[in-house]
């Protein structure tokens, strides 16, 4: 397997999942968004004041991507269990 898998799996990842949320960053959510785990990536989002229905649209917008997603509030916690 190649050396740098990994690191461009997360990369593009990160591409798609930014794609993704493009509607809601345009309706003014501010994200910042990383990854980790290689090829078996979890896309972690910190989100300026994260309301449960902005989490929940987070949550729909990025599910089927092949990825767990951990959403918290950019102070760090989480609403959703």
């Amino acid at each position: 397997m190649d050396a740098d898998l990994p690191r461009r799996h997360m990369n593009g990842m990160c591409r798609a999942a930014h794609n993704l949320l493009r509607q809601l960053s345009s309706e003014g959510v501010v994200y910042r968004l990383s990854a980790t785990g290689g090829t078996d990536t979890t896309l972690h989002l910190r989100v300026q004041a994260l309301t449960p229905e902005v989490e929940e649209r987070i949550a729909h917008c990025l599910s089927g991507m092949g990825a767990m997603v951990e959403i918290k509030d950019a102070s760090g916690t989480a609403l959703l269990p």
